[in-house]
């Protein structure tokens, strides 16, 4: 106890370096947990740790002498890593929204080919239809070989310049922003899944009317393994131009991300 006491008090004693460097690991930790490939849930919770703590102590020689901030107690302090860890949430935000592009875009298949009661666990903590887990394990995997992971710690540098460390966020811009990308997310999944709704709207308007013709054929029983084959074929075709397309969009995830600023800075 009394060697756990001493360390306390240099904790207390060296707060004013120490608050820095917790504060830059919080913003990044948070932002690499939303990260897409080293924040999915199949790669342990260390390993993540692990990245965070090392990657935090890269930047922090860079980041440190760049800042200035006034004399911290332990409540100012508190407030500072507060607002870091949010900081690094509206970062990460936009990287995982692209990821629930795919989600949406392999439900919105799913539904149009009628096999979206075939679930498994994927990489999400929910479990997902078999071609939602096929196009997200896809997109982590397209985004990891293009190295756009490395590029997203470029970002997460570069955001010091638009949140400075201590700032407060401007809570309107941000929850605007936030609130098109969401928008912009959704739209984009239904676009990329336009093909496969237009093949299931004909398939829908010709069993119509081959029901209206042959009311005695069961044409559900003809129609459901049609539609499904010819969606999966339609599948096997587009996927590698739905995958460049929304590798395309990820570059364009921060748009609108460096016209946010902060509120003010910490007194």
């Amino acid at each position: 106890m009394d060697f756990l006491t001493s360390f306390s008090d240099v904790i207390i004693d060296n707060i004013t370096l120490l608050v820095p460097v917790i504060a830059i690991f919080t913003r990044l930790s948070v932002f690499i947990y939303l990260l897409p490939g080293l924040g999915e849930t199949v790669i342990p919770q260390r390993i993540r740790l692990g990245a965070a703590f090392l990657i935090t102590w890269i930047l922090v020689p860079i980041l440190v002498p760049t800042i200035a901030l006034p004399e911290l107690t332990l409540p100012t302090g508190t407030l500072l890593i507060a607002k870091e860890g949010f900081h690094g949430f509206a970062l990460g935000f936009a990287f995982r929204m692209m990821i629930f592009v795919l989600h949406m875009l392999g439900n919105i298949v799913s539904q149009a080919l009628s096999i979206s009661q075939v679930l498994g666990e994927g990489i999400a903590t929910e479990p997902n239809t078999t071609i939602s887990t096929l196009l997200m394990m896809s997109g982590v995997t397209l985004l990891v070989t293009m190295d756009l992971h490395v590029e997203a710690i470029g970002v997460f540098y570069r955001s010091y310049d638009i949140f400075p460390l201590g700032s407060a966020p401007n809570m309107d811009n941000i929850a605007y922003w936030m609130t098109q990308k969401a928008m912009g997310a959704i739209g984009f999944a239904v676009t990329l899944a336009l093909p496969f709704i237009i093949l299931n709207f004909v398939y829908n308007l010709m069993l119509g009317f081959l029901n209206r013709a042959m009311p005695q054929l069961m044409v559900s029983f003809v129609g459901m393994p049609a539609i499904t084959g010819a969606g999966l074929f339609l599948l096997v075709i587009a996927s590698g131009s739905i995958l460049v397309f929304w590798a395309q969009a990820y570059h364009g995830s921060l748009d609108g991300f460096y016209g946010l600023s902060s509120s003010e800075a910490v007194q």
